[in-house]
């Protein structure tokens, strides 16, 4: 087979690993009210005002900064129905790869490398992708910066391209900063002494320092332009170091080791930074950024995605080794095709299946009972699609503050949850059996228990 041939097999069979998960999976957390608030832009023909899917914050206007993500999805929903959150993932998850592979050939990188780096990376954000919205525009739009930056080396006009790409990054996901932190780290570099990088044994330093100065304000100045302006860029800097945040969302604690894929995304990332090291011939901005992430990703999951991407760059940037013999090669392409003899067995369920996790007849039951709804953190998602208005949901950013702290003091019963519980007029409280809340509310004498199920019991205020 042509290095070619070779790449594109490894483009179908990360393509379809990717598909395969995000088949597989069901509707659980935030896609709910990413796909609520994408359709309510939609029929109002708005950015989103106060909050209209809260009791407790809906005086409160809420920046959405995810907004072109939402109505991408709305707009999907309105074409495909019960798929379009599969179809979303499937096709920015092989967006991802092609500007993924087209990066690693942009270094060099041919053949049998471009397909196995196309592999790895499917594999590393395919949970990712098949769950997070919008996120999964950033990462289409990271490799096509890393790809504009390396074209750029030779020809200062693929700068251009940048300014136009953070308007699209600003306006559909908040992780524009690490875009605009990619960009910095390319022209500090720049401005470093070629002694230097040599002596660190750096390569691919950019020699137009002038052009990329320009290109770094004209590129925050176009993070501006969003229905926010700038307000936007500093609400993702106070989002990102808000310590409340951080410690009640999951992806932004450390990441947990006891899983094998979190192994594998940190120690496949981090051997190809230590093979460069090893090398003496260290790109400049990927293992710059490789560092970065790699520390940081210690400390806050979340940014794991983007590490995985930069590693492209780094195992793209190794040394070409020579050519494999017949037995390897055969080997090899036994591997694939039991690759893609997996991905085919892999089982799926219906588009639009909900998570049996969610309290599904809980929701059924108050169908027909109105009144306001106090409901578990990661149920509140589901509780807008649902119609139903929410003490909290997904969107932490929003009730950061004293309605979090509320929130979570009556979850942990640290305090007597019945006057949080008053004072917001909540009628019914949908929690799950056998935990502390529910606990306290079947022997609380103001509550009883309406509606029962494996997964939920309801209790209504007497």
């Amino acid at each position: 087979m042509s290095p070619r041939a070779i790449e594109l097999v490894g483009l179908a069979l990360g393509i379809g690993f990717i598909t395969a998960v995000a088949l597989g999976r069901e509707l659980s957390n935030d896609e709910f009210w990413q796909l609520a608030a994408g359709q309510w832009m939609l029929a109002h023909h708005s950015i989103m005002g106060l909050d209209p899917f809260s009791y407790t914050e809906s005086h409160r206007r809420w920046v959405t900064d995810e907004w072109g993500s939402e109505i991408a999805l709305a707009e999907i929903f309105r074409a495909f129905g019960a798929a379009a959150s599969n179809v979303y993932a499937i096709v920015l998850g092989a967006l991802c790869l092609l500007a993924s592979a087209a990066y690693a050939r942009a270094l060099g990188a041919r053949g049998g490398r471009v397909a196995a780096i196309v592999l790895l990376l499917a594999v590393g954000i395919a949970g990712v992708v098949a769950g997070d919205r919008g996120l999964d525009f950033s990462l289409v739009w990271l490799p096509l910066e890393l790809l504009a930056l390396t074209k750029a080396r030779a020809n200062p006009r693929w700068l251009l391209v940048l300014p136009l790409l953070c308007v699209a990054w600003v306006n559909t996901h908040g992780s524009i900063l690490i875009g605009l932190l990619v960009l910095g780290v390319e022209l500090a570099w720049s401005l470093a002494p070629a002694r230097l990088v040599e002596r660190l044994g750096g390569v691919r330093q950019s020699p137009y320092t002038g052009p990329l100065a320009l290109t770094m304000l004209g590129s925050l100045m176009a993070s501006c332009i969003s229905p926010y302006g700038p307000g936007l860029l500093a609400y993702d800097v106070d989002v990102a170091r808000n310590p409340q945040i951080a410690q009640y969302i999951d992806e932004w604690n450390s990441p947990d080791f006891h899983s094998l894929m979190t192994l594998l995304v940190f120690c496949v990332p981090l051997a190809v930074l230590v093979a460069c090291v090893r090398t003496r011939r260290i790109p400049l901005l990927e293992g710059t950024l490789g560092v970065l992430l790699f520390v940081e990703a210690l400390r806050t999951q979340r940014l794991v995605v983007y590490l995985v991407v930069v590693a492209v760059g780094l195992a793209a940037s190794l040394p070409a080794r020579h050519p494999w013999g017949t037995v390897a090669r055969r080997w090899a392409g036994g591997g694939l095709v039991v690759f893609a003899i997996v991905i085919l067995a892999a089982p799926a369920v219906p588009a639009g299946t909900v998570s049996p996790t969610l309290p599904v007849q809980a929701f059924d039951y108050l169908g027909t009972h109105h009144g306001r709804i106090f409901t578990e953190y990661t149920w509140g998602d589901y509780s807008i699609a649902r119609h139903r208005a929410t003490f909290v949901d997904g969107r932490t950013d929003l009730f950061e503050g004293h309605v979090l702290t509320e929130f979570f003091d009556v979850t942990n019963v640290t305090t007597d949850p019945d006057p949080v519980l008053s004072a917001y007029h909540v009628s019914y409280v949908v929690w799950a059996p056998h935990t502390a809340l529910s606990e306290y509310l079947s022997h609380d004498s103001r509550w009883h228990v309406v509606n029962r199920s494996p997964v939920a019991d309801v209790f209504a205020r007497r």
